[in-house]
């Protein structure tokens, strides 16, 4: 086909006078040069540049002719040079290449099939590569190669490369590589007719867990995957040839890569068939998950208590409930949003881990289209677009089928949270992915054995368990992950953080951390102990010093009264969470915190959220009497101690009583309360980060 080819060779021949010459007959640069002969003065010098090329062919400089050629004409090089042309295919344990692994390759190399599984030796591999000059893949430009660049280090993949999926579109064939297939004729053996794309990373789980018969399978399936793309690689050349009306005599002459008979390393015969008499290797890694629950903590003194939710856009539609409390997962399927609560309530949960998205994209105000923010803030939160590009398939938060769970899961979250109740957002199936669990679509029967592997026990090992429980066990199980400091919060400033795992985070600044937020009626102490803590090393802060700054930068004099009502209007306005994380933009990303002041049930579910089990809430009590002598002797006198009690900005303190993780009584001596705390941080406070 090189021989035949003429666009570029000569300055001035495009595809349509190529055409025009092959019209008259022209079929060679034998041809073509008898043919320009009476006409030098239009191509000057050509007898050079046929010389060149002709070494070019006689050499096997494929790259001289990628050169010379359009992309969409390298299709050219491999019916002229088929000896050098080499047909791959991979299979993974998922889609992407940020957490998933090569866990075969094959290719198809001068008439041989061979395959390079996850463990083996690479030279052979690195061997066929360096050899070929041309590479042919189905959607190899997206995934194939992408994937060998990141799973191996300075592989030499050859460097003309032809993606069939693109040059099947030339020939109106679209779709994927199964699809077109069936559209051409290629027949797979009826035993891999059934076997999906999806079905690899299956038959992986089970070949690690001790199924050679998994491997077999999966290798078979990758040598009719690169069998199938010889097959439509002939047809769409022969296609292209038909579209260029060449002559029978050009097309018999030209190769065909597709043969049934094509040899395993050291066998002849039928491939399907020997695979057979092949002896697999075993699995020499590790079977399990990447990560067991045991390694997420050093010590269980304290079991962590987790309640996971695979929420549902209705309740008509009952959503997955789960109580991981410790290693045991207990699970219900739950209607209402006023029994996922109560039930969520009774569990006392440390956290609460949900799968469905929990806020909006920045910008947009609803989740109906009609929101004015629709066109210029679109459909996707940040979160989402990054795991895309991860490779990991995600619903964008606001597309139609998904807008009444958002919602739903907006609206749980925030009643959860005025509880006090600490709730992050999370995606199962990225979760499983991340793990190396196999998820529910794949295999129920695996995923469950995945989650006994990881260290869950339950029934889900005993009973059929529905879809949506086994996915919020599988949400609890991100809660353990932040929980222990292992996991990637996604998400920009602003935005509600999606969570998922991460194996490879440096945990120590999580688990060394001492946040402590301190509660209590007006004049209980809060104070006073806060800044006997920053002469501890602590850093201080309070959400007043957020209100002065606002009242100051306004020309305001920050007095008690006006920072109350700064500090309702604020909590009215934009809500408490809100103002968290713009005190959270003061503080420091290291060392330990005394936040002075919490006042809303809101407040400790937020900084639980922020810090995980580094924030611990000190609750003050004082008698009532005892408080007002208090007041009365720092204060101004601005307003009465009845007066700045029964302002609406305190009115929920009571409420962040039970929440506490300890209450201390501050009516003695100060040096008492000193001494409490002092306990409480040295004895108590380290053992908490290894619950």
């Amino acid at each position: 086909m090189l021989r035949m080819t003429f666009q570029r060779l000569l300055r001035g021949v495009s595809a349509n006078r190529e055409a025009k010459y092959w019209e008259q007959g022209i079929f060679s640069w034998e041809n073509l040069e008898r043919y320009l002969t009476p006409q030098d003065s239009l191509f000057a010098d050509y007898g050079h540049l046929f010389a060149k090329a002709r070494t070019a062919f006689e050499t096997r400089d494929a790259i001289y002719f990628a050169n010379l050629l359009d992309r969409r004409e390298y299709y050219r090089i491999p019916l002229s040079f088929p000896e050098k042309t080499l047909f791959l295919d991979i299979e993974t344990t998922g889609l992407s290449r940020y957490y998933d692994v090569i866990t075969l390759v094959g290719w198809s190399y001068q008439g041989k099939y061979n395959s390079f599984i996850l463990g083996d030796d690479e030279q052979p591999l690195r061997t066929a590569l360096a050899d070929a000059s041309v590479i042919v893949t189905f959607n190899g430009s997206m995934f194939d190669l992408p994937f060998l660049r990141e799973g191996f280090t300075d592989l030499p993949i050859p460097p003309i490369h032809i993606d069939l999926r693109f040059l099947a579109k030339r020939v109106l064939l679209s779709g994927g590589q199964k699809s077109i297939e069936n559209e051409v004729g290629f027949k797979r053996p009826s035993h891999l007719i059934e076997i999906k794309g999806e079905s690899a990373p299956l038959l992986w789980h089970q070949y690690r867990r001790g199924d050679l018969e998994a491997l077999r399978l999966l290798t078979e399936y990758n040598y009719c995957d690169i069998q199938g793309m010889k097959f439509i690689f002939d047809k769409v050349i022969a296609l292209i040839i038909k579209q260029h009306k060449l002559p029978a005599h050009i097309s018999k002459k030209l190769p065909k890569f597709f043969n049934r008979n094509e040899s395993l390393p050291s066998k002849k015969g039928a491939a399907h068939k020997l695979f057979q008499e092949i002896n697999f290797p075993p699995y020499k890694g590790d079977s399990g998950p990447k990560i067991t629950y045991g390694n997420l903590f050093i010590t269980k003194a304290t079991p962590l208590r987790v309640v996971g939710i695979d929420l549902t856009g209705s309740p008509k539609k009952p959503s997955g409930w789960c109580l991981l409390d410790g290693a045991e997962a207990s699970t219900c399927l739950i209607e209402s949003d006023e029994d996922l609560i109560s039930n969520t309530l009774a569990a006392q949960p440390h956290i609460v881990s949900i799968d469905s998205p929990l806020s909006l994209p920045q910008g947009r105000i609803s989740v109906l289209d009609d929101d004015p923010g629709r066109h210029q803030y679109g459909i996707m939160r940040f979160c989402e677009r990054l795991l895309k590009k991860r490779g990991i398939n995600v619903y964008p938060a606001l597309i139609p089928s998904m807008q009444k769970l958002t919602a739903r899961g907006i609206r749980l979250a925030s009643l959860l949270r005025n509880k006090g109740v600490p709730v992050i957002e999370s995606y199962p199936g990225a979760a499983q992915d991340i793990m190396g669990i196999p998820r529910k679509r794949a295999s129920v029967d695996m995923l469950c054995e995945g989650l006994k592997e990881f260290g869950i026990h339950g029934s889900f090992l005993k009973e059929q368990l529905t879809h949506d429980e086994l996915d919020a066990i599988t949400s609890s199980i991100v809660g353990t992950f932040f929980w222990s400091g292992k996991f990637e919060a996604l998400g920009i400033e602003g935005d509600e953080a999606l969570i998922i795992p991460d194996l490879e985070t440096d945990t120590t600044i999580w688990n060394n951390r001492k946040i402590i937020g301190i509660s209590g009626c007006i004049a209980a102490g809060k104070t006073t102990l806060a800044r006997y803590l920053e002469t501890q090393g602590f850093y201080y802060t309070r959400y007043s010093m957020v209100l002065a700054a606002m009242m100051r930068d306004q020309g305001k004099e920050p007095t008690r009264s006006a920072l109350q009502e700064l500090g309702n209007q604020i909590y009215n306005q934009i809500g408490q969470r809100e103002f968290g994380r713009k005190l959270l933009e003061t503080l420091p990303d290291q060392g330990s915190i005394v936040i002075d002041g919490l006042r809303f049930t809101d407040d400790h579910a937020f900084w639980i959220e922020t810090f995980g089990p580094a924030f611990y809430h000190i609750h003050l009590e004082a008698p009532v009497e005892l408080r007002k002598t208090r007041f009365e002797n720092r204060e101004t006198n601005e307003t009465s101690f009845e007066e700045a009690e029964a302002h609406p900005v305190e009115q929920q303190i009571s409420m962040l009583c039970p929440l506490a993780h300890e209450i201390i009584s501050n009516e003695g001596e100060i040096q008492t309360l000193y001494s409490k705390v002092e306990h409480l941080i040295s004895h108590h406070l380290s053992r908490l980060k290894c619950q």
